[in-house]
């Protein structure tokens, strides 16, 4: 149990009272306070400003779509990490929410462990996208062209396998795209991992995109 001693603040946006219920509910249990909650999305932008909250938790407001909300908080400075709740059947904006900068993004009807998760990372600093959405991550991330920096992180064949996880490849596929043994891309997959300090492949393409070796 929180011993009160968290200091973190969010603010909650969503139409439904009984979704910010759920969502504040999941905060309260990680200690975070919530210091606003609305179901406007031009309201919600408006408290972030004032507030300056540590965290924006974005559901689907009365006034504004998703994304339009999304953009509005992003606006706001210094910018607050936000999280993105998308509704069932519009997993299109995925990819829209990211290169708004999104932090976290999960289902608006995902479970309460599911949204912990997100939570924590988040307010940790890291992004984190819940698996059941990842699928909506193939064909909206692209390689950014070799940097200085991407060289010295990844390798130039560590990078063709990101590619290829990018778009949803199988182990096995990415084996036969880039014609090397299964076994091989394990271990690059182990590599690519450890640089990103990721543990899975929802986290590997999360801290791809902020790290800007994925757009």
């Amino acid at each position: 149990m929180p011993d009160g001693s968290n200091d973190q603040r969010a603010i909650v946006g969503d139409e439904l009272e009984i979704a910010r219920l759920g969502v504040i509910a999941v905060l309260h249990a990680q200690g975070v306070d919530v210091v606003a909650e609305t179901q406007s999305g031009r309201e919600l932008a408006s408290v972030a400003a004032l507030e300056q909250p540590d965290l924006v938790v974005v559901g689907q407001p009365a006034d504004l779509a998703l994304v339009d909300t999304v953009r509005r908080v992003m606006r706001v400075r210094p910018r607050p990490p936000v999280v993105a709740l998308v509704a069932a059947g519009q997993e299109v904006v995925v990819g829209l929410l990211i290169a708004l900068g999104t932090r976290g993004i999960a289902l608006r009807s995902g479970s309460a462990d599911e949204l912990a998760a997100v939570f924590a990372s988040v307010l940790k600093g890291e992004p984190y996208i819940v698996p059941a959405l990842q699928p909506a991550l193939v064909g909206a991330v692209k390689l950014r062209p070799l940097d200085e920096r991407t060289t010295e992180l990844l390798s130039t064949r560590e990078r063709e396998v990101l590619a290829c996880l990018a778009h949803g490849r199988s182990n096995r596929e990415i084996a036969e795209a880039l014609s090397v043994t299964l076994a091989t891309v394990k271990s690059h997959l182990v590599h690519i991992y450890a640089k990103l300090g990721a543990t899975n492949r929802n986290e590997c393409l999360g801290r791809a995109v902020s790290l800007g070796l994925l757009r």
